[in-house]
């Protein structure tokens, strides 16, 4: 587990960035007991409290997008997040589906020139923006200390797009925001799509013909550096290394996660 403090220090040396939530946090975060070795209990030093707020903002935006009417939910800085009525063909049979969608902040993708299609939150859906009051989030945290571990996150997700490195947003049990170079792709957990569309069959269709892209395909998306920054884990993961194409040693997983890449979800 990353050691949150010493990489949020080495960040404020070497930038303008400062992280003070963040650190106190991480300092505050209790050990947890990882797993017994024999008879020895071994623990690591982890970060609960980032995690769990994250966690509690990622169930916020679920909750509004599985409401009977689904609602746009923003996180301020990031993007909004909305469910659209979607038809599509398949063997000259017309399929009606509910589409999770998520469109990027305007400002971070003119910002760190990233690829973002405009795509317009429909009016007739209703808008809020995520709540960080205890009430709403469930978590033992002032709406304060919320609000700026969710901004300094962002900061820090800024600071790595800024340095043009690649990076995955985890939303648990909605999706990953996956960004390669100057792409954009959206992906979301096939656990939100049965709920939206109450259907196996359906969503085994929208995930085959790609209508909606899966999260559990972001492992398959290469980077030129062969590693992404992960957030909010604040962690390094490795993914396959971005090739030519005309390439013949390009792994075939490779070949289909750059395919992927091709069809950059709903930005």
């Amino acid at each position: 587990m990353t050691n949150l403090e010493a990489l949020v220090t080495n960040i404020e040396l070497c930038s303008s960035v400062t992280l003070p939530t963040l650190k106190k946090l991480s300092i505050n975060g209790k050990p947890f007991r990882s797993h017994t070795q024999g008879s020895l209990d071994v623990f690591f030093p982890c970060f609960p409290d980032v995690l769990t707020i994250w966690r509690a903002v990622s169930k916020y935006v679920r909750k509004q997008l599985l409401k009977e009417e689904p609602r746009a939910v923003k996180i301020t800085g990031l993007g909004t997040f909305y469910v659209k009525k979607a038809h599509s063909f398949d063997n000259g049979e017309m399929i009606t589906f509910q589409k999770p969608m998520f469109s990027l902040s305007w400002a971070v993708a003119h910002a760190h020139e990233l690829q973002r299609a405009s795509v317009p939150v429909p009016g007739e859906i209703m808008k809020v923006s995520v709540s960080y009051k205890k009430t709403d989030l469930g978590v033992p945290y002032s709406e304060t200390v919320v609000q700026r571990c969710v901004q300094e996150t962002l900061d820090y997700f800024y600071f790595i797009l800024k340095k043009k490195e690649d990076l995955d947003f985890v939303l648990k049990d909605v999706g990953i925001l996956a960004i390669r170079g100057t792409e954009v792709t959206m992906t979301f957990c096939e656990d939100l799509l049965l709920y939206l569309n109450k259907s196996g069959e359906t969503v085994e269709k929208i995930l085959t013909k790609k209508w909606v892209i899966s999260d559990k395909e972001v492992s398959l998306f290469p980077s030129r550096f062969g590693r992404v920054h992960q957030l909010p884990q604040f962690e390094m993961r490795v993914v396959p290394r971005r090739v030519s194409l005309p390439d013949e040693k390009t792994s075939s997983d490779v070949r289909k996660g750059l395919s992927i890449m091709g069809k950059r979800g709903n930005v």
